[in-house]
């Protein structure tokens, strides 16, 4: 049995349970935006210079390919990072605990009436925590660090992977409309009009329905709507240049 136990392990039956994977989904709405955004905005750029089609698809290929492998690899250096610092965390308090355990049930003493507990309750969670350690320090980690312990048991490859796959998916989903055998403005408006749908149902949480928020969803489709108007605009100036 692991040592630190999930939310739904300790309560299978809430009966409203919290997102699942939330932050893997968090991952994915970073990457797609950026994806969307960063493959819209260069997309329209190429448009307005009046690049041909097929060098757009080509390096639209080449940006959603180099800009996935880019975001895979920048959050997993980042994941690993923080789950490295979590680790050192999780360590230095679980020796604090062993060896000077009169100075951290001070610690969790003051903590617990920080957040309104009284004395006899604190006293009752005191001795609670002294007979059970592993309790103790996922306490102490959360109260005074300010870190759920739960992360380090995490899977350093899922929200990395999920970033990466998003990035390249939204971006892919720009050059789409460059496959066909359509106007450039038909084409630049099919990209945005794609782009836009996509940056709001990422912002807006519009596949978790209890979550559902318009206002940023909207936030989100107003930029990346914006970023491609302007390097449209840019692809235009250049072409005159």
């Amino acid at each position: 049995m692991p040592l630190f136990l999930t939310e739904t392990a300790v309560n299978p039956t809430e009966k409203h349970p919290h997102i699942p994977a939330r932050n893997v989904l968090d991952r994915i709405v970073l990457g797609g935006s950026d994806g969307a955004i960063e493959g819209l905005a260069m997309t329209a750029a190429l448009n307005g210079a009046g690049v041909g089609f097929e060098t757009i698809e080509v390096a639209g290929l080449a940006f959603a390919i180099a800009g996935a492998l880019s975001m895979f690899f920048s959050s997993y250096l980042s994941r690993r990072s923080e789950l490295e610092s979590l680790k050192t965390d999780i360590s230095r308090e679980s020796l604090e605990i062993e060896t000077e355990p009169e100075e951290e049930i001070s610690e969790m003493r003051e903590l617990l009436k920080k957040d309104g507990y009284e004395d006899s309750e604190v006293e009752v969670i005191l001795q609670r925590l002294r007979k059970d350690k592993g309790l103790w320090l996922r306490e102490m980690l959360r109260r005074e660090l300010k870190v759920n312990a739960e992360d380090v048991e995490s899977n350093s490859f899922g929200r990395p992977l999920a970033a990466g796959l998003a990035f390249l998916a939204l971006a892919l989903l720009a050059v789409s409309p460059y496959a066909l055998q359509i106007p450039r403005g038909t084409a630049l408006l099919s990209s945005a009009g794609l782009c836009v749908a996509a940056l709001f149902a990422l912002g807006s949480r519009v596949f978790i329905p209890r979550n559902f928020r318009p206002v940023a969803g909207l936030e989100s489709a107003v930029v990346g709507g914006a970023a491609g108007g302007l390097l449209f605009l840019v692809g235009v100036l250049v072409s005159t240049v």
